[in-house]
């Protein structure tokens, strides 16, 4: 008889789901609690280079230069060990289509939020402050948009650990790579940034507030270099259902429980 209770495999198949998931979330909170020093000392060494100095742009900061290594550090482990886990979720589930339904609305609002942005402030980050089109309803569209596309990889594989890291990668990114990046802004366009500021929201979109443009002028390279991003990304699903499909073979190495 089928059921829309998931469905667990291996050692799991006797254990109830309180059990599989307190065990899957204390691994995954071992993981983080393993990387998170070396993640912090990272971002303290990288903040003391760049104490004192005078930076004209946000490009000249080391933590905006070195973001990308900092979330790789973040996800890396613990998508690993998803990724040799055993998957706790079964196929004719009905939370199987849920999360893959989430995975996809994610990617969307990841696609659309870093094309729409990239038009408006793509080449000119921090040259002028844009306050229309999707930086009126959050200061960070493209924060939000990458956000999103790491939520996607955790709702394809499945995975709740995955999950709580992303989260917790943008916590580190909001208070030590953002924080940055608004200082040089604050520093650049003074009271219309802290204005603005005030007026809108720093992450979560509110789109009550949204204010269209007349006329937008747009970089066609960096237009250019956000597509060939998403060209890439756009293999996401495709690597997700083959990871999850040798996920499931009896004979894939199943190292830890990690949900």
């Amino acid at each position: 008889m089928q059921t829309w209770f998931p469905c667990y495999r291996s050692a799991c198949d006797q254990q109830p789901i309180a059990i599989v998931l307190i065990d899957g979330l204390a691994t995954s909170g071992i993981i983080i609690i393993l990387v998170f020093p070396g993640v912090y000392g990272i971002i303290k060494n990288l903040l003391k280079s760049e104490a004192g100095s005078q930076m004209k742009s946000v490009a000249d900061s080391l933590m905006f230069k070195y973001r990308g290594f900092v979330g790789v550090i973040c996800l890396l482990p613990v998508g690993i060990a998803v990724i040799f886990s055993t998957p706790f979720i079964a196929k004719n589930a009905y939370i199987y289509f849920i999360a893959d339904i989430l995975g996809w609305l994610c990617f969307g609002l990841y696609v659309t939020f870093r094309i729409w942005a990239t038009l408006y402030v793509g080449g000119r980050k921090d040259k002028e402050l844009q306050t229309q089109g999707p930086y009126s309803i959050t200061r960070n569209p493209l924060y939000f948009g990458t956000f999103c596309f790491a939520l996607s990889v955790s709702f394809f594989l499945e995975s709740i650990s995955l999950v709580a890291a992303t989260v917790i990668t943008m916590i580190i990114y909001f208070r030590w790579v953002v924080a940055v990046e608004e200082c040089v802004l604050l520093k650049t366009f003074g009271s219309a940034y802290s204005n603005y500021r005030k007026n809108t929201p720093r992450f979560i979109p509110r789109f009550s507030q949204y204010c269209a443009a007349g006329f937008v002028q747009v970089n066609l390279g960096a237009l250019k270099t956000e597509t060939k991003r998403l060209w890439f990304a756009a293999t996401l699903p495709v690597i997700a259902e083959r990871i999850m499909y040798l996920r499931a073979a009896s004979w894939w190495p199943h190292w830890f429980t990690l949900h």
